[in-house]
């Protein structure tokens, strides 16, 4: 071969995205042309590259994956799409302390897919941003591990639990001090519905939240200098749903259930 895969795969927008593309199944020229939004004279060089390499073939004006084609792409096709989430939002993953996810959701962190950061509002830098009380406000299950006490949430979830959403609600013992003597009573509300599990965490978790609905997954982390920054990782996507959960789940396994202040 003339270059290495490496290269041949990533060296070049055009071909990865071709390998991606098929991976879908063959296509035509017309059909490549169309799904990538390129030329014809833009593509067809880095179609001879691949197919002069064993990557793809072309059979009846169609062209697809080679048996070595699709081995390899079945392997990066995780790291492409890992790379795609960290690139689209890189400035909070480099700056903010990963080591709370466990590792084997770090490696899968692909599965957020198409994210976007939630910043705060400079103006009302205490609040909660809008888009993520618009997406909870509706929820018909919730599930949150938190770190930290934003006084907007609490009466969202009661709200919720009137409703009869399955709430799932997982808080740090110092969150958890403060809100059984400062927010008895909306605890004790919780408390008393059939819907809604309470459950404390041990002090330590570098993870400022992670919230799961039937909607949207939101992720918080401390920033690397220990500190909350109020910026969050929200996905639509049903994997990242499904990511998320795991990673509640995780932390409800090294907490306590409680059903009394």
């Amino acid at each position: 071969m003339g270059s290495s895969l490496i290269d041949l795969v990533f060296r070049s927008d055009k071909r990865k995205n071709l390998l991606m593309l098929l991976d879908s199944g063959s296509k035509n020229i017309d059909e490549i042309k169309d799904a990538l939004d390129v030329t014809a004279t833009s593509i067809l060089p880095q179609i001879k590259k691949l197919i002069d390499n064993d990557l793809i073939v072309q059979e009846d004006k169609m062209y697809k994956l080679t048996v070595l084609g699709e081995f390899i792409i079945k392997k990066i096709k995780p790291l492409i799409s890992a790379l795609e989430v960290v690139e689209k939002n890189n400035s909070y993953w480099t700056s903010h302390d990963l080591n709370a996810i466990p590792r084997h959701l770090l490696e899968r962190i692909s599965e957020l897919g198409d994210c976007i950061l939630i910043e705060p509002d400079l103006n009302h830098i205490y609040e909660p941003s809008p888009k993520i009380i618009e997406n909870m406000s509706n929820a018909k299950r919730a599930s949150t591990f938190a770190s930290y006490f934003n006084p907007a949430y609490l009466p969202l979830y009661v709200e919720l639990g009137r409703k009869d959403a399955e709430l799932s609600l997982n808080f740090t013992q110092s969150v958890w001090d403060y809100l059984s003597s400062e927010q008895a009573n909306m605890i004790n509300e919780l408390m008393d519905m059939d819907n809604v599990s309470l459950y404390v965490s041990k002090e330590g978790i570098k993870l400022t939240e992670v919230t799961v609905t039937d909607r949207i997954m939101l992720l918080g982390l401390f920033d690397k200098n220990g500190k909350f920054d109020q910026q969050f990782i929200m996905s639509f996507e049903p994997s990242a749903l499904s990511w998320g959960q795991e990673l509640f789940d995780y932390f409800k396994r090294l907490s306590r259930q409680v059903n009394k202040i």
